[in-house]
């Protein structure tokens, strides 16, 4: 069957150098065994469904046949050979089945690291990694095969997976063949981490539809279903690691141009064995790390986990109207040298990963700087399904980018995070705009923290976050925010938002300068509505004309010590302030207890307006049509009118009708019949077809 490759060989055969293409791609699946790699020599090349109303799928997965009965662990069960290549992904009718793991529900707790000590700062033993650690008594059973089994750790923000090296009873000592990027503590709380073991022989069969990879057998393992039949089960595995590279020579300024896919599906594919993460990662700590160790994990973002469409150098190019999904990783990569690409109206769902990752140099004329994509009107869902710590769209060093008008919904941790230098040393991530998102129910499984439906970091001006719609973020022990402004974030503009029902604050800045802040709606934080962690000896930021309304708690809230609300660093003022719970309450300091949750100790209204603080703003009803519902229309505007509010509307939000995108590369390409027919063509981008 003829596939990508070949329409590929069969136009450099053909076409003059620079000559555009577009090769129509009839209804069907397609398999793929082979990625499609593209150079500078196949620009101005356009790979388009013949009819889009049936998007040609291809395919890169092996269909497991020749299954057969056996009994393992005293249940019925199924197996068949294993393919020679099989990662952490199993599908039957499109749907991703678990393997097996111990505990069935919940975690255990590791019992021991050696040498960490629990009661110091979380900071100062974060990258106190290791590759052993103890186990409870009772907690882990004799394995059949340790080889084949990986410890799960989630905590901080990451979640970290170590292939078992071997297991000492003895010493109730599991060793791994990586070393944790973080020590093993459960983040800011004075406990060993959280863990369960994943691909366990001992724990197969407890629940239908699990599979086990069977390393020592080269077989895999399936506990059927009631719905299931043996003499026609149809399971797919990945046997391709990426669908498609675009691949420019940054070293001769040799770029790929007007390289263009639109309404295709790529389905399944996965990494046999990911390598391990190994620095630099472009990180703040990389000097205090190692060379020569490999980690289970980046320390932020899974940023060391590869992408199905990867492009570097890439100028002009577009995915448009596609689908990714049954991938083990992220779906699309733009890395070094990619500058004015568009990936627009596409679905990307069944991540292991993220959606989106961007990165490039951190030098503005350097051919591998990478700048001024933009990635609007996508549906972003079901993220992190192996990596959980991923993020919907990451945007580390990159610049003059528009994410816009996406919906990004059931990820475990971060929606759309932006920059990747920390404190205040210079970053190339700067005017970035992040508008018109539609961004909710991140982090419920509560695996990890430090997470926000929106996260910048580093000084950024130019960079604005407008007219988004965040809601329902969830986290850990710690950090679920609406808006997270990370270490060093500087000179950004926050306006025009919705954010509400996140379980910390609405908005968060940890540390930063001259920030501003105004315009929004910030509404049922569970700790208040607005936090700064790190106060500095200059204005942080600016807040002025939004609507807060808070349930029980200040709108301003710190912790009681130095670093109290009285020390914020700030400019308060013109704002409408309501409690819909009892009385208002500006500033005011907490303190969160294990046993009893989180509660304020101090309230602190009288201290803060005499520095100066809130002097015109109102305290009364914003006057929502049914806040309990959480309606946040205005019925009535005269509060906010009173202090010159901009009521913010995020009515349109998420992805736009097509004929409503403005991207020149959003609009469908001109099928052969309309050419011929006479007709106009939509602007697409190219109007030649061989």
């Amino acid at each position: 069957m003829p596939d990508l490759v070949t329409a590929r060989d069969v136009l450099r055969r053909r076409r003059d150098p620079g000559e555009p293409a577009v090769v129509w791609v009839a209804p069907g699946h397609y398999p793929m065994t082979r990625p499609l790699e593209l150079g500078p020599e196949d620009s101005f090349t356009s790979f388009v469904a013949l009819d889009p109303d049936r998007p040609p799928v291809f395919e890169g997965a092996a269909t497991l046949t020749g299954w057969a009965e056996t009994e393992v662990n005293g249940v019925s069960a199924w197996w068949t050979t294993a393919p020679k290549r099989c990662g952490r992904s199993f599908f039957v009718g499109g749907e991703r089945r678990p393997r097996p793991r111990l505990p069935r529900d919940g975690f255990l707790r590791v019992a021991d690291q050696p040498d960490l000590d629990l009661d110091a700062d979380m900071v100062s033993t974060l990258f106190d990694g290791t590759d052993a650690f103890q186990y409870a008594e009772g907690d882990l059973p004799e394995l059949a095969d340790p080889s084949a089994v990986e410890v799960v750790v989630p905590h901080y923000w990451v979640q970290e997976r170590m292939p078992v090296r071997r297991a000492d009873r003895a010493t109730r000592t599991v060793h791994t063949r990586v070393r944790s990027i973080f020590s093993l503590r459960d983040d800011a709380a004075r406990r060993f981490a959280r863990y369960y073991l994943d691909n366990v022989l001992e724990a197969f069969g407890e629940m239908p539809g699990e599979w086990y990879h069977d390393l020592a057998g080269r077989r895999l393992l399936y506990v059927p279903r009631p719905e299931d039949r043996l003499d026609s089960f149809g399971a797919k595995v990945p046997v391709l690691e990426q669908f498609v590279v675009v691949r420019g020579r940054l070293d001769r300024r040799e770029f790929v141009r007007s390289v263009r896919f639109e309404r295709l599906r790529f389905s399944y594919a996965d990494w046999a064995e990911l390598p391990p993460a190994r620095p630099p990662f472009d990180h703040r700590e990389d000097p205090a790390l190692p060379r020569d160790v490999a980690y289970a994990a980046a320390p932020q973002a899974a940023a060391d986990v590869g992408a199905a469409l990867v492009f570097t150098g890439a100028r002009g190019c577009s995915i448009v109207a596609c689908t990714v999904d049954h991938v083990g990783g992220y779906a699309v990569e733009l890395g070094y040298g990619c500058q004015g690409n568009l990936l627009s109206g596409n679905t990307l769902t069944d991540l292991g990963a993220g959606a989106v990752k961007m990165s490039g140099s951190t030098y503005r004329d350097d051919p591998a700087f990478t700048a001024g994509n933009e990635i609007s009107d996508n549906e972003i869902s079901a993220g992190g399904r192996v990596y959980p710590q991923a993020v919907g769209v990451l945007a580390r060093h990159t610049a003059s980018n528009l994410i816009a008008h996406n919906h990004i919904h059931d990820l475990c941790y971060s929606g759309i995070s932006c920059g990747w230098v920390w404190d205040y040393d210079t970053s190339p991530s700067t005017d970035n705009v992040i508008e018109g998102n539609h961004i909710h129910h991140l982090g419920t499984a509560r695996l990890l923290g430090d997470l926000g439906g929106i996260y910048l970091l580093g000084v950024a001006p130019g960079t604005v976050v407008r007219n988004n719609h965040i809601h329902d973020i969830a986290c850990a022990n710690y950090g679920g925010w609406g808006i997270y402004l990370d270490a060093g974030s500087s000179y950004v503009v926050v306006e025009d938002n919705v954010c509400h029902d996140v379980d910390s604050q609405c908005l968060h800045i940890h540390y930063g300068r001259e920030n501003i802040v105004r315009h929004n709606v910030l509404a049922f934080g569970r700790l208040g509505a607005v936090a700064l962690t790190r106060p500095e000896d200059h204005v942080t930021f600016t807040f002025e004309r939004n609507i807060v309304l808070t349930a029980g708690v200040p709108a301003f809230v710190g912790a009681p010590g130095d670093r109290g609300v009285l020390a914020y660093g700030v400019v308060s003022d013109l704002n409408l302030v309501w409690d819909t719970a009892g009385p208002v309450c500006l500033a005011g300091n907490g303190r969160h207890d294990p046993s009893q949750g989180w509660s304020v100790v101090e309230r602190l209204d009288k201290e803060w307006r005499a520095l100066g603080h809130d002097a015109h703003t109102v305290v009364a009803d914003p006057g929502f049509a049914d806040p309990d519902a959480r309606d946040l229309t205005l019925l009535a505007s005269a509060p906010a009118s009173e202090v010159g509010i901009r009521v913010p509307d995020v009515s349109r939000v998420g992805p736009r009708p097509g004929e409503d995108r403005p991207n020149p590369l959003a609009r469908r390409t001109a099928s052969p019949d309309r050419r011929s027919s006479g007709q106009n063509p939509s602007a697409g981008p190219r109007e030649e077809s061989r």
